[in-house]
């Protein structure tokens, strides 16, 4: 699973981010004053949704260094108290995502990452419910298409994950094989327990996966080329 893209700005003035300081994809955090300045008590609105979304992305980057703990713990036993402390900072995060919300209720990125905690928490419905209110405000953005996808695979809901690929794949290709990722795992653990799927339809979707797996090697130079000339004038 990757990381969440947030950057945390802890300095009293704009200054640029350090690549290190990037963890994921979905909108980083919100600059906390006009000017960048680390107000202590939010002026407005604008303000206490930045603040409380900044907070929210600090509990998420807690709670996957924790997954990543659990991971490549030795035992059982730390695996599972590393899954705990995770599942305390997925929930942490999502009081804060709600205050963002109900501060700037446009703040699509912020309902994204609603959807995100709640998904890792294993609430899919909700999850979903905030991943389409996120694209209902911004119907483009990718990051909620692809984790809306992981969040359909989470409620066997095939077809539908089939078609946030497919709009991926059109639309932002990178995030079409981090979501063929996710499937390939959800293929995986179905194997182990298939939750009431029959064996014929997960394999059935492994097929599929493996057919959209070859379509994508064989024009993934034709992608290449199409966007060289857009790279050369950046030069």
């Amino acid at each position: 699973m990757r990381s969440v893209l947030g950057i945390l700005i802890v300095a009293t003035t704009v200054t640029m981010t350090p690549a290190g300081m990037v963890f994921a994809h979905g909108g980083g955090s919100m600059p906390s004053g006009p000017s960048g300045m680390v107000t202590a008590t939010p002026r407005n609105s604008g303000d206490a949704a930045k603040s409380a979304y900044n907070a929210g992305i600090r509990n998420i980057k807690k709670a996957q260094e924790y997954d990543a703990d659990a991971a490549k713990a030795s035992t059982p036993e730390k695996a599972a108290k590393a899954h705990d402390k995770a599942q305390k900072a997925y929930r942490d995060s999502l009081s804060s995502f709600i205050d963002a919300v109900g501060a700037d209720p446009k703040m699509y990125e912020a309902w994204n990452y609603l959807g995100f905690a709640n998904r890792h928490l294993g609430n899919y419905e909700d999850a979903l419910s905030s991943y389409a209110k996120a694209l209902e405000i911004n119907p483009n953005y990718p990051d909620a298409i692809e984790y809306r996808g992981e969040a359909y695979l989470g409620l066997n809901q095939i077809e539908e994950a089939k078609g946030a690929y497919m709009a991926l794949f059109r639309d932002s290709r990178p995030l079409a094989d981090e979501l063929m990722v996710a499937m390939h795992h959800w293929a995986d653990a179905r194997r182990q327990d298939a939750q009431g799927l029959s064996s014929a339809d997960v394999e059935a979707f492994t097929k599929w996966m493996d057919e959209r797996t070859g379509i994508a090697a064989q024009t993934a130079s034709l992608a290449v080329g199409a966007a060289q000339p857009w790279r050369q004038g950046l030069r």
